[in-house]
C-alpha cells in the first residue's frame, strides 16, 4: 500500500514544505509543474525537501499534531497479520519520516512489523538539511512499478512449482500511476486522482473510502 494519502489522510511531506519549508503558494505551483509535466517528480521533490529547516524530532511532532490515520487502517493491518497476507509500504517519500510516524501511531512494536520499500534520506542534525537518496535513477526517484516487479519476483521463487503471487495494490494518487497496471487486484481511493487515471485508462480497480472496505475485498478473494 501506498503511505500519503492513503494510510494517512494527509501527505507528510505537504505538512513539513508549507509549515518549514517552501510554504504552501509555493509548494502547490510545485505540485503543478508536476501535474503538467514541465518538470519530473525527482527533480520538484527535491527542491521541495531541500527547502526544509526543522529537526527531525520536531517534524515528528508535526506530524503527530496535523495527520490523521485511516481509522481503519490497524484493524486491517491486524487482518493481514491474522490472514497471513504479506503488508509492505510503497512510498515516495522518505523512509526516516514514515517509520517516524508509524512509531508515533502504531507504536515500534507494530510499526517494526511493516516493512517500508521507498527512498532514503540524509538530515542534518541541526535540520537544516534534508536529502533524498532516492531509490532508483529515473524521473521518479521511486518507480513504484519496479518495486512492484522486485516484489513478485522475489515471491515467485519462494512459491511452489514457480506460481505467481496475487499482488494487491493500494493507492490515491500521481505516484501510484506506475504501480497501477502491475498489480492484480488494485484499489484507488474514491475521488483521488488514481481512480481518475485508472478512469482514463480503461484499468480495472476497486473503488475504497476506508480500510475495512478493502478488508472486504481481500477477505472475498481470499
Amino acid at each position: 500500500t501506498d503511505f500519503d494519502g492513503t494510510i494517512f489522510m494527509q501527505d507528510t511531506g505537504h505538512i513539513l514544505f508549507d509549515r518549514h519549508g517552501c510554504g504552501t503558494e509555493h509548494r502547490q505551483r510545485l505540485d503543478e509543474q508536476i501535474h503538467t509535466g514541465a518538470r519530473s517528480f525527482r527533480d520538484v521533490s527535491e527542491e521541495m525537501w531541500g527547502s526544509l529547516n526543522v529537526p527531525f524530532d520536531e517534524s515528528m511532532k508535526e506530524m503527530k499534531e496535523h495527520l490523521v490515520i485511516d481509522p481503519d487502517f490497524a484493524d486491517f493491518h491486524d487482518f493481514c497479520i491474522r490472514e497471513g497476507v504479506a503488508f509492505n509500504v510503497i512510498s515516495a517519500g522518505l523512509e526516516p519520516v514514515l517509520r517516524g510516524v508509524l512509531n508515533e501511531f502504531l507504536g515500534h512494536q507494530v510499526s517494526e512489523r511493516i516493512d517500508i520499500i521507498s527512498n532514503a534520506a540524509e538530515i542534518s542534525a541541526d535540520g537544516s538539511e534534508w536529502k533524498p537518496i532516492w531509490r532508483h535513477d529515473s524521473q521518479l526517484g521511486h518507480d513504484k512499478s519496479l518495486s512492484v516487479k522486485e516484489c513478485r519476483a522475489h515471491l515467485r521463487k519462494q512459491l511452489p512449482g514457480n506460481r505467481n503471487p496475487l499482488i494487491i495494490f493500494v493507492g490515491d494518487g500521481v505516484s501510484d500511476l506506475p504501480a497501477a497496471r502491475e498489480a492484480d487486484v488494485l484499489f484507488a481511493r474514491a475521488g483521488l486522482r488514481l481512480e481518475e487515471y485508472c478512469r482514463e485508462h480503461n484499468i480495472e480497480y476497486i473503488p475504497f473510502d476506508s480500510f475495512a472496505d478493502i478488508e472486504r475485498e481481500v477477505l472475498r478473494v481470499l
